[in-house]
């Protein structure tokens, strides 16, 4: 979807008539998420409009290099009056501790390329068919007449680098890599965005691979893998929740898996899953079984119990899964 005229006029009305604006996203925010939320706020800089740009958690280190990456903030006010506006964003329980912000403005607008489970939201601009809710912003920017300068392109060209894989995920489309030629033309830093995201690890994350290699685990003649790391092997790397970004990939790297998982327990008691799946192979559906979500070939969910029941649980939908694909 092509974002319209009537939408790109709506949107430019809800914002020129808004005294204040908070601007938000999901929790752990990915590139996408950081990326949208960033590019809106250099947006609201350049109509002069008063904002705040507030998300559950501080940008991870390897987006840390996003123009404006500093204003994210984890708590704060709200005037009476302010319209939010969330991206990347399908149910409010995922802005975390930031949600009463948003439940308290006057109007909600919401920017989302997620299949709706929810549907929050006074002005709603979704499409679950775009590979990255940074496209759909880059239409709306580019709709409402604005100056794409070079630190919206490189917030927008890390949001859809990092939601299509570098352009290897089966979502990567004509219209993406189109308007990644038009975000490199406005200045966005495609080669920074590569070193930062892809050619740079911290001594922690480099451990944590190892300690994921060494404890992957396969079945079903190896088209399913999956590693668990626990506190331990945490403190063991000297490692935080951060440094397991992209971790997963490397257990679906192997050419015989079809669908792979990392299950980690960050603290005692906090046991969240990344899942990835190759293909047709659609892990959204062994997501919402633990009240997760996502896309048919990411998702993630959180689990309420130990690090070893989560493992024989999500194993068990893993399973259930490949057998119906």
């Amino acid at each position: 979807m092509l974002v319209t005229p009537e939408l790109a006029l709506a949107f430019r009305a809800e914002v020129e008539a808004a005294s204040s604006i908070i601007v938000g996203t999901h929790l752990n925010p990915d590139g996408d998420a950081l990326g949208s939320a960033l590019a809106m706020s250099h947006f609201l800089d350049d109509l002069g409009k008063p904002h705040q740009v507030f998300c559950n958690n501080p940008a991870p280190y390897n987006l840390r290099f996003l123009p404006g990456a500093g204003r994210v903030q984890l708590e704060g006010t709200v005037p009476p009056g302010t319209l939010g506006i969330v991206l990347d964003l399908d149910a409010l329980h995922r802005l975390g501790r930031v949600r009463p912000l948003f439940e308290q403005c006057k109007r909600l607008i919401v920017v989302d390329h997620h299949v709706p489970h929810e549907k929050p939201g006074d002005l709603r601009i979704i499409d679950p068919e775009s590979p990255a809710t940074a496209l759909i912003l880059t239409d709306l920017l580019l709709a409402c007449h604005a100056v794409i300068r070079p630190e919206i392109a490189t917030c927008l060209l890390a949001g859809i680098v990092t939601d299509t894989g570098s352009f290897r995920f089966p979502n990567t489309t004509p219209h993406a890599l189109t308007r990644c030629a038009d975000l490199l033309a406005c200045g966005g830093d495609i080669v920074r965005i590569g070193e930062e995201l892809y050619q740079k690890k911290p001594l922690p994350a480099v451990k944590l691979l190892g300690t994921v290699l060494h404890k992957m685990r396969l079945e079903l003649d190896a088209q399913i893998g999956w590693a668990t790391l626990s506190t331990r092997d945490y403190a063991a790397a000297h490692a935080t929740e951060e440094h397991t970004e992209g971790l997963v990939n490397e257990i679906l790297s192997v050419d015989s898996v079809r669908i792979a998982a990392l299950i980690r327990e960050p603290q005692p008691g906090k046991v969240r899953a990344s899942i990835r799946s190759r293909g047709e192979v659609d892990v959204t559906t062994v997501a919402r079984v633990f009240g997760g979500g996502g896309h048919r070939n990411a998702a993630g969910c959180t689990f309420e119990v130990s690090l070893e029941e989560a493992e024989r649980g999500l194993v068990r939908e893993m399973e259930r899964c490949l057998a119906s694909s």
